[in-house]
């Protein structure tokens, strides 16, 4: 079988590239190397590589000899951080290039990890201010998750075994201390094998270990939490506030569950437009080096400008985490993807999955904290710090 190279290129224009409609602005990058042609994630099957010499995805397809054996397909680029839908070895020993976006949405998650926590403080009356929180999986995510909620004044407990036994790292603390933590949220890749496997990592032993007043989210994969023990336990009020923005089984998840979390979204965390955006540029960046061919399409030329670039803030007479909620709020309103979500509920089972997947393919346009500068009338160096290490500018 022949295999697309470098020395085949005559003219860029010449390739073929098959990509998920998701990934957005990839007729606008990728139209420079090539022809592109669209399609659904989910319906991506052998058919459609049979011509093609690139193929870009996201999480809802599988790549592994089953759709591209025989194809010429000599470049794939996944527009995600999670590689668990990859079979990287079946790539490499084929020849076939490989790129990921590992870290291009890190802060879109980290963003929503901040802004659930204090929808939660806000709807119980708490302070996040003096809580601990554990995080599972230190990587880019939990890394900014971690610089945010210490900025909120949280006391943090780092988990991460691979990392603990590859740098000795005192800081990374066993998983039991993490499960004492008044928050836990779960950051890790989803592994099937080997010595750090997280498939169903937080099964029924683990979750009994959660303080009963606990706050919980998964922002990771759904696989990683057991779907049956999290609800009896949260049907038990055995588990506090429950965050979930992945689930066993996507599109076909269970609404039983969906019924007794707190937070539920569908897999849109790290969908922030920049987020998306940055996947694109870090999967079109690494096909241009792979050709060597240098770059002509630029990222910034494609985003829109966002809706809402100054905000005036007065902080007097009101709590800080009130006051950066609010603030929060007027860029990215977490109760409405919930809202959106519990919408689908009104329809038939059997047209949930479909609909699932129309919320993540419309998801709003939502931009990253860092494009709205804010303006304290008044304010204390305490709330700019705050509103600074959520990641606005603040204006001086």
């Amino acid at each position: 079988m022949h295999r697309y190279t470098n020395e085949d290129v005559v003219n860029p224009y010449d390739l073929n590239i098959i990509a998920d409609e998701n990934i957005p602005f990839v007729q606008e990058a990728f139209g420079t190397v090539g022809t592109v042609k669209l399609v659904p994630g989910r319906a991506l099957s052998p058919s459609f590589v049979r011509d093609a010499q690139v193929l870009l995805v996201r999480s809802v397809t599988q790549v592994n000899r089953e759709l591209l054996g025989g194809s010429p397909v000599q470049f794939v680029g996944t527009a995600t951080a999670g590689l668990d839908h990859i079979d990287s070895e079946y790539l490499q020993t084929n020849g076939i290039a490989f790129a990921s976006a590992q870290g291009g949405n890190a802060n879109s998650v980290a963003e929503y990890v901040v802004t659930a926590l204090l929808s939660i403080a806000r709807r119980q009356g708490l302070s996040l201010a003096g809580q601990t929180i554990g995080i599972v999986g230190v990587g880019n995510i939990g890394q900014l998750v971690k610089v945010k909620a210490e900025g909120l004044g949280m006391s943090v407990v780092l988990n991460d075994p691979p990392l603990a036994q590859e740098t000795g790292d005192k800081t990374f603390r066993p998983l039991k201390e993490v499960l004492d933590c008044d928050v836990v949220t779960l950051h890790v890749p989803l592994t099937y094998e080997g010595p750090f496997k997280t498939f169903h990592f937080f099964n029924d032993a683990t979750l009994a270990k959660l303080k009963p007043s606990a706050v919980f989210l998964n922002t990771s994969r759904g696989e990683v939490v057991d779907t049956r023990p999290l609800l009896n336990r949260l049907q038990k009020n055995t588990v506090g506030s429950t965050v979930l923005d992945v689930w066993e089984s996507e599109p076909d998840i269970n609404w039983e569950l969906f019924k007794m979390v707190t937070l539920g979204t569908p897999h849109i965390a790290g969908y922030s437009l920049d987020g998306k955006a940055e996947g694109t540029l870090f999967i079109y960046q690494a096909l241009c080096n792979h050709l060597g061919l240098t770059p002509s399409w630029n990222l910034t030329d494609s985003l829109p400008a966002p809706a809402v670039p100054h905000i005036n803030l007065d902080p007097r007479e009101k709590p800080d985490e009130q006051i950066l909620s609010e603030l929060i709020e007027a860029i990215y309103n977490i109760e409405a993807d919930h809202a959106r979500m519990a919408a689908l509920r009104q329809i038939p089972h059997e047209n949930r999955p479909l609909a699932f997947d129309r919320l993540r393919k419309n998801y709003p346009v939502r931009r990253e904290f860092h494009h709205t500068t804010v303006r304290l009338l008044n304010g204390e160096t305490e709330i700019q710090q705050k509103v600074a290490s959520l990641g606005f500018k603040i204006e001086r």
